[in-house]
C-alpha cells in the first residue's frame, strides 16, 4: 500500500506481452482520448498512457470503484510517480455508472480497453456502453477472451451482431489449428441450408472464422459504423 502497511500480490496485472500488444494498437492507430475499464496496479494504464503520450494524445480515462479500497490507491499513485498525472482522469465508480455519465456529458474516445468483471452481463454492458462513445474507427480491446466463457462470448457477440470487425489478436490465429475433426464438421455445416438456425453458431461460424481463436487472450475490435440495426435484429453466438 501507499504507506506502507500492507503488501499486496501483483495477481490483477497484465504482463509485458500484453502491455506491448496494446502500446502497439495505440501507436498504431493515434487516439486522442483512450479509455480503460479496471486499472488495479495501474500495469495496463502505465502502457497505454506511455504510448498515448508518444503520438501527442490528449487524456487517458481510467475507471475502477476500487481504486482506493482494494487496490489502496496503487494504481493512480503509479501513474502519478511515471509522470502520466495529467494525462489521467480516474473515476472511482462502477463502469455501469461511468460509462453513461461520459455519455451525458458529450465524451468520445478512440480506444478502450475493457478489463472489469468476467460475467457475461457485466462484459457486454461494458462493451454497450463504450460502443455508444467510441467514435467509427475507433478500437475497443477484450481481455481475457482465453480465460473467461463470459468475455468469449461477448467476443462472439460482437463479431456475430454488430459493426465491427476482428483487427489485431494478441495470440497468432494462423498458429491455432482445430482438430481435423472440428475442421471437417464445421464445413459442412457451412454447407447445409438452414444450418445456423438448427445448428449451435459455433460450428457453423467458429471462432477461427471471426478473426480470434480460443487460444486469443486480447480481441481488438474495430468499430466501422453506427449502429443502424433494425430493433429486433439478432444472430445466434
Amino acid at each position: 500500500s501507499l504507506d506502507g502497511a500492507d503488501t499486496l500480490p501483483l495477481d490483477s496485472a497484465i504482463g509485458e506481452d500484453l502491455g506491448d500488444f496494446l502500446a502497439g494498437l495505440i501507436r498504431q492507430r493515434k487516439p486522442r482520448i483512450t479509455l480503460e475499464v479496471g486499472m488495479a496496479f495501474g500495469v495496463s494504464s502505465l502502457f497505454i498512457c506511455e504510448a498515448l503520450r508518444s503520438c501527442g494524445g490528449q487524456r487517458h480515462i481510467a475507471i475502477d470503484a476500487y481504486q482506493s479500497g482494494q487496490w489502496k490507491g496503487i494504481g493512480i499513485n503509479n501513474l502519478k510517480l511515471a509522470g502520466y498525472e495529467d494525462l489521467v482522469e480516474l473515476h472511482e465508480t462502477f463502469s455501469h455508472l461511468a460509462l453513461p455519465e461520459l455519455e451525458s456529458r458529450g465524451t468520445l474516445v478512440d480506444f478502450a480497453f475493457i478489463d472489469g468483471w468476467h460475467t457475461f452481463d457485466h462484459a457486454l454492458t461494458d462493451f454497450f456502453h463504450v460502443d455508444r462513445i467510441l467514435n467509427v474507427g475507433g478500437v475497443v480491446v477484450l481481455d481475457d477472451v482465453a480465460y473467461f466463457e463470459g468475455v468469449h462470448q461477448v467476443a462472439r457477440y460482437i463479431a456475430r451482431n454488430r459493426a465491427y470487425r476482428t483487427v489485431a489478436t494478441s495470440d497468432s490465429v494462423a498458429a491455432y489449428r482445430p482438430s481435423l475433426a472440428a475442421r471437417a464438421l464445421r464445413a459442412a455445416c457451412r454447407s447445409l441450408p438452414l444450418a445456423d438456425r438448427a445448428l449451435k453458431s459455433k460450428f457453423v461460424d467458429s471462432d477461427e472464422h471471426l478473426g480470434f481463436t480460443q487460444a486469443c487472450r486480447c480481441v481488438a475490435f474495430e468499430k466501422l459504423a453506427q449502429d443502424t440495426r433494425h430493433w429486433a435484429d439478432h444472430h445466434d453466438f
